[in-house]
């Protein structure tokens, strides 16, 4: 599969890196004739569980870490990296720049939006069967203590309005909110649509 990303890649100008970033999604748009502001759109959990998808399986091979650009804590303890799936490991790195830009630390701190709740964990979705979002390291969770599964708005801190600008951030690359979809599982952000 990397291989056949490469030889994408140098059609299309970008990197030949195997990993499809960023740079590579705006490199294929624009061969395309696709604007750059036009929303990214990530597959569906349905293409997700498939397997077809670009996250490809489940689990731990597809995982790189990255350095957050702010602390975030992790029941009270430092986390110095966070595993995620390399097709969005860009995308996270900069809307977590951009949240630090938008809000700043000491607003970050009073939001919770330093709190982290994990990424990568192989296991079944909290409600079902199937696999969630986070066996691909394409889901990531924050704030949890204030936004349990089942809390609803306005009680779950992150669906108040000063969080809605964290929203739209994660928004512009593509990522969706539970919360904001469903009224449910607030802490939750993901790199995969519902339908």
């Amino acid at each position: 599969m990397k291989e056949k990303i490469k030889r994408i890649q140098k059609k299309v100008g970008a990197t030949p890196d195997g990993v499809v970033g960023p740079e590579t999604v705006a490199a294929i748009m624009a061969a395309l004739g696709i604007k750059e502001d036009t929303p990214l759109v990530w597959p569906t959990q349905k293409e997700v569980r498939s397997g077809k998808s670009v996250f490809g399986a489940p689990g731990s091979n597809n995982l790189v870490r990255i350095t957050p650009p702010y602390q975030l804590w992790y029941d009270g303890a430092r986390v110095s990296s966070i595993a995620v799936h390399k097709a969005v490991a860009e995308h996270v790195q900069a809307a977590l720049r951009e949240v630090l830009e938008h809000y700043g630390l000491e607003r970050i701190s009073i939001l919770g939006l330093d709190q982290y709740g994990g990424c990568y964990n192989y296991r079944k979705t909290t409600a079902g069967s199937s696999l969630s979002m986070h066996a691909w390291g394409i889901a990531l969770d924050f704030a949890p203590e204030h936004n349990a599964y089942s809390k609803k708005a306005p009680e779950a801190s992150l669906s108040r309005p000063e969080c809605a600008a964290w929203w739209e951030i994660w928004e512009r690359h593509g990522a969706i909110s539970l919360g904001r979809e469903c009224d449910k599982d607030w802490m939750h952000v993901q790199f995969a649509r519902l339908k």
